[in-house]
């Protein structure tokens, strides 16, 4: 009887995943061949959904992993000491060979590596967003990050931020880049443009995964501005 109910609840939870997919996706580039699938712990995985036409719902289940692996739970793939977040970008372009319209996975993935602080690998992040640009070439950010990327590189932080805001409410822009941006804002001392940036955070119900970070930065900057000397 308990196999029969595990097995109910995996038909339940593919379809479920199956429908989800459909609804986001009426229309979309072409899925690349299997081939481009790369081996690995989720390769048999990744294989049997793709070969029975569940692609979509294949990269919808790469991408929760992702999370996964960013929060630490992805025993399969461990990170050696000193070396965090060192299987992002592959896990990330999993997700993009399953399905190139999830341009979620490849924005998330450069975002933490260019800009999250103590990773600092902008070529890894410039890599990824051209392999993401190749394949879903309609996506606009993935240009506005490479010139982010282009104005960081030449040092011109300010450049680097403004262009970054300017894609803030966009929806494809991932709440966890616009909390990279807030800090980014906050390490430079422009606590009141933090602030700002946290409370539009924390407004926006598509930003939920970082509601409880903003609520904790909001009351932080405030207490350093009022403890700010008045110029």
């Amino acid at each position: 009887m308990k196999h029969r109910w595990l097995v109910l609840a995996a038909a339940l939870f593919a379809l479920a995943l199956f429908a989800g997919s459909r609804m986001r996706r009426l229309h979309e580039p072409r899925f690349p061949h299997l081939a481009e699938l790369k081996a690995g712990p989720f390769a048999f995985q990744d294989a049997a959904l793709a070969a029975a036409g569940f692609r979509a719902p294949a990269a919808d289940l790469a991408w929760i992993q992702l999370l996964q692996y960013t929060a630490g739970d992805v025993p399969e793939f461990p990170d050696r000491p000193g070396h965090p977040y060192e299987h992002l970008s592959e896990l990330s372009l999993r997700v993009t060979r399953l399905d190139p319209s999830f341009h979620r996975a490849v924005l998330f993935a450069a975002g933490i590596l260019a800009w999250f602080h103590g990773i600092d690998r902008p070529d890894e992040a410039a890599d990824l967003l051209n392999e993401g640009m190749r394949r879903s070439p309609e996506q606009p950010l993935y240009a506005l990050y490479l010139a982010a990327l282009a104005y960081q590189k030449q040092g011109d932080t300010d450049r680097m931020i403004a262009l970054l805001e300017s894609s803030f409410d966009l929806p494809d822009t991932p709440s966890t880049m616009k909390a990279i941006l807030a800090n980014l804002r906050q390490s430079r001392g422009e606590y009141r443009e933090a602030l700002a940036l946290w409370e539009r955070i924390r407004e926006n119900d598509r930003d939920r995964s970082e509601h409880a970070r903003a609520k904790v930065k909001i009351d932080e900057l405030r207490v350093l501005l009022r403890s700010r000397p008045a110029r």
